[in-house]
């Protein structure tokens, strides 16, 4: 690839490519991200969309929190088993709402930490107020606007201290 084909105008995310340089050596150049550049806001897009989704029906109770981050998360049965340490027979049972009762506190924690939210997030929806409109937590938190949604671990591993506040 060229010096100049390998050009991308993208700042968020900076990678280094190794091009051929007018002087025909190779080295590095850096640049923008082209997959970033053309196909992120498609990426958000269809992010958001599924989260809604899955939110109205974890709300009415069609599936329950631990298949609601399984699917935002894009893990399969297996992966959650093993990254949660619980076996599978019980992670399945845990993806059906009428069973997620069973589910034990122990359990809770594990699934909590693959999934990178305090536990209590997983008995919980969090929507924050952002110009009029209810969103989700977990849609603000890559938003660097005037809105900061921060949770932080108690000295009680099952209650987390939420904290939702506009930015001046």
């Amino acid at each position: 690839m060229k010096e100049k084909d390998g050009f991308v105008d993208y700042p968020e995310q900076q990678m280094i490519l190794y091009v051929e340089k007018d002087d025909g050596k190779y080295g590095p150049m850096q640049t923008g991200s082209y997959i970033s550049a053309n196909y992120m806001d498609d990426y958000l897009y269809k992010r958001r969309n599924l989260e809604l989704e899955l939110r109205e029906q974890l709300i009415k109770g069609s599936i329950s929190p631990v298949n609601y981050f399984m699917v935002l998360e894009d893990l399969t049965l297996s992966e959650l088993s093993a990254r949660a340490g619980v076996r599978q027979s019980r992670v399945k049972k845990h993806l059906d709402p009428k069973q997620f009762g069973d589910v034990s506190v122990d359990e809770l924690r594990q699934y909590a930490a693959v999934f990178n939210v305090p536990a209590a997030n997983l008995l919980q929806v969090v929507l924050v107020n952002d110009k009029g409109n209810f969103e989700s937590n977990l849609l603000l938190e890559n938003k660097a606007e005037k809105i900061s949604v921060d949770q932080t671990p108690t000295g009680n591993p099952y209650v987390v201290l939420t904290k939702i506040e506009e930015r001046k």
